[in-house]
């Protein structure tokens, strides 16, 4: 009996409004930088990097959702040449494998306005600051209950210094010591999205929605990246620089919506409002959910401590 055969085209169900862009005056070249379960990330020749996800995963930035299970079935090894053009994608020494863009989805992240007032935005920040008190995952940011390694007690340490420093100079308006912090933090921890990253991210996507008082951090951190683009992992730094813009994974922008946007449904009962989007967060990575959550309640709770201050 023989095995049968393996597709090796698949279409792509969306794609990042921006990314299609992107891809039509001239096709890119890009190389597979890493392979995971679900993802495979391709870097281009201008050191930028652009996300393949399986179906499961939600819209992202310069990303693209395939009509994939996995990518075990795609025999993609680290190095293997790529061609991004409007219509396909080639992957593969000898284009093998290749994935449609036949009319996929267009994804655009919308912006929402910060129209809460002070005492609703720190009421958020308290539902927020419970559910991630009864979901989060020990590590990164979240000081473990039980004992830990030496590396893993520093780094814990470094990024909770870090992140007062940050809470200190923010409130200050100290542009210095919100770069000091920022260089701090950036890059710090294990993984793809260090832990000091992904806060630094939960931070810059509260802060730059309309409305924000955080229009020092965007600038502060804009200029750390600009000072040090090889201090952390390209897929940690595109994640950031699109967070500045309010760009990030839809997931995000769901629980965010939910955070600032009320629909008058949740009023009894908010923390059951905002269970479901909190949770789907806080599955993405090991800590990383975790990490963008504590910066979006930091952020949350700066934003309403600035306004308090004007």
């Amino acid at each position: 009996m023989t095995s049968p055969t393996l597709p090796t085209s698949a279409p792509a169900l969306s794609i990042d409004a921006e990314l299609a862009a992107r891809l039509r005056p001239d096709p890119l070249a890009a190389r597979v930088d890493s392979i995971f379960g679900r993802t495979v990330n391709l870097l281009t020749c201008d050191n930028e990097l652009i996300t393949l996800c399986a179906r499961v995963l939600d819209d992202a930035p310069w990303s693209i959702r395939v009509d994939l299970a996995e990518w075990s079935t795609w025999r993609l090894t680290v190095g293997d040449p790529v061609t991004l053009a409007a219509d396909a994608i080639t992957l593969g020494e000898s284009a093998t494998y290749s994935v449609t863009l036949d009319k996929p989805d267009a994804w655009y992240a919308e912006s929402i306005e910060l129209g809460l007032g002070t005492q609703e935005l720190l009421a958020r920040a308290r539902v927020l600051a419970e559910l991630l008190y009864e979901h989060g995952v020990a590590g990164g940011m979240r000081t473990p209950r039980g004992p830990v390694n030496v590396f893993d007690a520093e780094i814990g340490a470094r990024l909770r210094r870090g992140r007062n420093a940050l809470e200190r100079a923010v409130r200050a308006g100290d542009i210095p010591g919100m770069a000091s912090a920022i260089t701090q933090l950036l890059g710090l921890g294990p993984g793809l999205t260090p832990a000091g990253d992904d806060f630094l991210t939960g931070v810059a996507l509260l802060a730059a929605q309309p409305g924000s008082h955080l229009s020092a951090y965007v600038e502060a951190v804009h200029g750390v990246l600009d000072r040090h683009p090889d201090r952390t992992t390209p897929l940690s730094r595109i994640t950031l620089r699109e967070a500045l813009r309010g760009r990030a994974r839809q997931s995000l922008l769901d629980l965010l919506h939910r955070l600032l946007v009320p629909d008058g449904r949740d009023a009894a009962q908010p923390a059951e409002h905002l269970r479901v989007p909190v949770c789907r967060v806080l599955g993405i990575g090991h800590t990383s959910g975790t990490d963008l959550l504590s910066g979006l309640l930091t952020g949350l709770r700066l934003e309403a401590e600035l306004r308090g201050s004007m």
